[in-house]
């Protein structure tokens, strides 16, 4: 019995028995088998390998004689980009003087109140690991 031309109905196995057959009998992948033109693959390979060069070119280090020509060092420009950050960090909610301020305790204000909390808890972390990593950077 076939399940396709050329593809046999394997017999009864185990998994192992399974993965060897398919690894055995499949043919080798091809925009044909997809119902594609052969330049199909030709197309997905170059974007492949365009992505990949972009990405390795991306890595390389941007310090060097071959710079932009500022004279910063990559610390320079992280500790520059790290002080603007904390700059535009919020203030805490003060929840205290909002609790204050709440009149009636509607679902929709006990809601806002819980998302202040977790915005407080979560601006801490990121400042937290900001002052860490300007510690990394000394």
């Amino acid at each position: 019995m076939t399940l396709n031309s050329g593809f046999n109905i394997p017999g009864s196995m185990d998994y192992v028995g399974y993965h060897a057959y398919l690894s055995e009998e499949l043919p080798p992948e091809s925009p044909y088998l997809y119902g594609l033109h052969p330049n199909a693959e030709i197309g997905f390979l170059t974007m492949t390998s365009e992505h990949l060069f972009r990405t390795v070119l991306e890595m390389q280090p941007r310090d060097g004689a071959g710079g932009s020509g500022s004279g910063m060092s990559k610390e320079e420009k992280v500790k520059g980009t790290l002080d603007e950050i904390m700059e535009r960090m919020p203030e805490e909610f003060n929840l205290a003087e909002m609790l204050a301020r709440t009149e009636d305790r509607t679902p929709y204000t006990v809601v806002a109140l819980q998302e202040c909390e977790r915005m407080n808890i979560l601006t801490n972390e990121i400042k937290r690991s900001l002052k860490e990593l300007d510690l990394g950077l000394k």
